[in-house]
């Protein structure tokens, strides 16, 4: 599954991350990733992309002129570059209490509704330093039908191995959420 995961903020600033500045201390230049992903997608169709941090996106979407605004909202129509999760970061940043993880990702889900119509159905944390209910709980009130993730207590990861239950379903603490909802 193609895709790409840019700290918000981590061991650079958002700006650093974004254009590449400060090589030294990490590699990484969001807008190059997302310029390259944008002309690869439109070179062969049956490639497919996932997306996270509406942040980067928003910052480099705002920068591009009306044709390439255009291309993006054909390949997100199209199924070729799929928004997952889409808070304004992941929910493993800057995100430390219930009504932290609330607003990042309405921000996010405001401007992917306003600009593209769309609302994501995946949850996606595949960089977190552990899990918690409340996010399952928030993701299933946000009407995700999935979450994928990483970094799987390794117990549970043998264990989930052994039994061939690599899928399952993920029960937060509540019993009103992702019940017929």
């Amino acid at each position: 599954m193609p895709h790409t995961h840019d700290d918000v903020g981590w061991d650079k600033t958002v700006d650093e991350y974004f254009t590449g500045a400060a090589p030294n201390r990490q590699f990484a230049s969001v807008a190059t990733i997302l310029d390259t992903v944008v002309s690869e997608l439109q070179r062969n169709p049956k490639r497919r992309f996932t997306y996270v941090e509406m942040k980067f996106f928003h910052m480099w979407y705002t920068q591009q002129d009306q044709t390439v605004k255009d291309q993006v909202k054909l390949l997100i129509k199209n199924g070729q570059l799929e928004i997952t999760q889409g808070g304004w970061s992941a929910t493993d940043e800057a995100c430390p209490s219930y009504e932290d993880l609330i607003v990042n990702m309405h921000i996010g889900h405001q401007f992917l509704f306003e600009e593209f119509g769309i609302k994501p159905r995946i949850g996606w944390m595949v960089d977190p330093f552990g899990h918690s209910q409340g996010n399952a709980a928030v993701f299933s009130d946000f009407g995700f039908e999935a979450l994928f993730f990483s970094r799987m207590n390794y117990d549970m990861r043998r264990r989930f191995w052994k039994e061939k239950k690599m899928t399952f379903m993920w029960e937060p603490f509540s019993d009103n959420h992702g019940r017929g909802k």
